[in-house]
């Protein structure tokens, strides 16, 4: 890991990287143990490297570290897609899903658990971000939370369900609750537009609409 991150930061840079990861995930040091290991990479370090250096190049780091995690190791190392984003399983464990916070709950409905660290880096103590895997997932928790101040983002660059799910909001939402369909092109926000219509209220954003942006257009959906 030293040694990955070594070509791209000077020492005394790397030591504030690492205290900084080790800070998000509440530990005092690196973990050495294969698992605690591979669950730090994939989420306060990936989140770190991301907030210092952009996705592409986190993204990269990442994947050189985890293959020589994997020579090391072998199995007891858990892999990833070949995309080199996290499964969102490994999300479930790194963001809080015990209940939410005063305030707005966002559900992020995704395949890419990058998405939902970097959306939760964004949004700071604002927002409590919970990852959604599908729709079923989905229905659960808008019932669940049936009541509080819900945003849904529904991830179309990385997506786990497709425009139908716009009649589940229709159903389950509130009308003042924010819909943000994120990456779709033109015709599915069309579709998607009329099936909400007279439900909750739908933030467009364009198909070029960078994730670096998506914060601020939560943060704007509930202002």
């Amino acid at each position: 890991m030293s040694e990955a991150l070594s070509a791209v930061f000077t020492p005394v840079v790397l030591r504030k990287v690492l205290r900084e990861a080790c800070q998000a995930a509440g530990l005092a040091s690196v973990p050495d143990a294969p698992a605690s290991l591979s669950v730090f990479l994939e989420g306060a370090l990936l989140t770190t490297l991301t907030r210092r250096l952009g996705v592409p190049l986190a993204l990269e780091l990442s994947g050189q570290i985890r293959e020589s995690l994997l020579h090391v190791f072998g199995s007891e190392v858990s892999t990833v897609h070949s995309t080199g984003e996290v499964p969102i399983s490994k999300a479930r464990e790194l963001v809080r899903s015990s209940g939410p916070a005063a305030g707005y709950l966002a559900l992020v409905v995704t395949q890419a658990s990058l998405v939902v660290f970097l959306l939760q880096d964004q949004l700071g103590d604002a927002v409590e971000v919970l990852p959604v895997s599908g729709e079923k997932e989905l229905q659960d928790r808008l019932r669940r939370f049936c009541g509080r101040s819900l945003l849904v983002v529904i991830d179309r660059r990385h997506p786990c369900v497709g425009p139908s799910v716009a009649h589940l909001l229709r159903r389950e939402l509130e009308p003042t609750s924010p819909v943000i369909w994120w990456g779709a092109d033109e015709a599915e926000m069309v579709v998607v537009e009329a099936a909400l219509s007279g439900g909750p209220r739908l933030v467009r954003t364009s198909a070029e609409a960078r994730l670096a942006d998506l914060g601020s257009v939560c943060l704007s959906a509930i202002a």
